[in-house]
């Protein structure tokens, strides 16, 4: 809903009302939105429109003093109440003077107030991306120390495999081995049965004019 001038001049009457100074920050809580420089404007106008109504309620004479006097008290009152004028003309401009130059700093001190809000709020949209990325990092880590830990026991398991398979060929080796050396045993016995048998088979052949 968009702050009105009204709605500003509502709040400030009734933080008079209830005796709280009006201060932006003040009518700003009690709207509870709006830009500091609209509000500081608005607020401008109000306290101009109230000291124009103080100013009112007290530039009438008094009846009283005008019916006990009559028309000299009225002569008196008017020479009094030029004087008062020119003097309180003097008093105005000063203190419009005096208004403008607050104005100007009040105007400056909303403008600023905008700038810091919508540095605030950049700030704060940057902090969230930040916690978004510092969990999306964090989520990144986790992952990848699980990825690791995954793949460090693979390769444990591999090397197991492979040790058992180098153990293994060691194993066939000494086994290849064993059986040449047996099959190299059993050769030599053979050749040496061989052996014997030639020399028992020319024992047993009857030799020449002998028997048959």
């Amino acid at each position: 809903m968009a702050v009105t001038r009204e709605s500003i001049w509502k709040a400030a009457d009734e933080l008079d009302a209830e005796g709280i100074r009006p201060t932006l920050a003040a009518v700003r809580k009690r709207i509870g939105s709006g830009s500091y420089t609209t509000i500081s404007e608005a607020m401008a106008e109000w306290k101009a429109r109230k000291e124009a109504g103080a100013r009112i309620e007290h530039e009438p004479a008094p009846p009283e003093i005008a019916e006990r006097v009559g028309n000299l008290a009225a002569e008196i009152w008017t020479v009094a109440r030029a004087a008062a004028d020119q003097a309180l003309a003097g008093e105005r401009q000063a203190m419009e003077a005096e208004r403008a130059e607050l104005r100007a700093q009040a105007t400056e001190a909303a403008e600023l107030a905008d700038t810091l809000t919508e540095e605030s709020d950049k700030l704060r949209a940057e902090l969230d991306g930040l916690r978004g990325a510092q969990a999306e990092r964090d989520k990144l880590a986790d992952e990848l120390a699980e990825l690791k830990r995954k793949t460090a026991a693979e390769v444990h398991r591999a090397m197991e495999k492979a040790t058992a398979k180098d153990n293994e060929a060691i194993e066939a080796r000494k086994n290849e081995r064993a059986a040449i050396e047996r099959a190299g045993r059993a050769e030599g016995q053979a050749q040496a049965l061989k052996e014997q048998l030639a020399d028992l088979t020319a024992a047993l052949k009857p030799s020449k004019g002998g028997r048959a």
